[in-house]
């Protein structure tokens, strides 16, 4: 029974770090020196012509193979219809195997309105 415990404990002393880690924002920079940090949750991203756009608090963001940069409330998923993300703040987003896009929530289009652009 003691190396159960054992092994929970170890689990739990590396597990809980490693959450919380998930949680920290990345900043980001582009080639003329200029920093970004997401809102809580958020991401933010740099396309090639260096122009840098955020999601919002745990929305999500999409980089178009053009470069453009599309935002929504919750996660993003790009498909053959275009890209949609989560109608839900923090909601998920997934393409299904038919190439559709599935959403908690419902989806919503995905848009450049939705970034912010620091």
């Amino acid at each position: 029974m003691l190396p159960i415990k054992i092994s929970i404990l170890v689990f739990l002393g590396l597990a809980l770090p490693i959450a919380a880690w998930a949680q920290v924002n990345i900043c980001v920079h582009n080639t003329s020196g200029k920093v970004a940090c997401p809102p809580q949750g958020g991401i933010c991203l740099v396309n090639t012509s260096g122009t840098i756009a955020c999601s919002p608090a745990f929305g999500g963001i999409v980089k178009l193979g053009d470069g453009q940069m599309l935002c929504g409330p919750g996660q993003c998923t790009i498909t053959t219809s275009g890209a949609f993300c989560s109608a839900v703040v923090g909601g998920s987003a997934i393409r299904s195997s038919s190439r559709e896009p599935v959403c908690a929530g419902g989806c919503v289009p995905a848009s450049a309105e939705a970034c912010s652009w620091p």
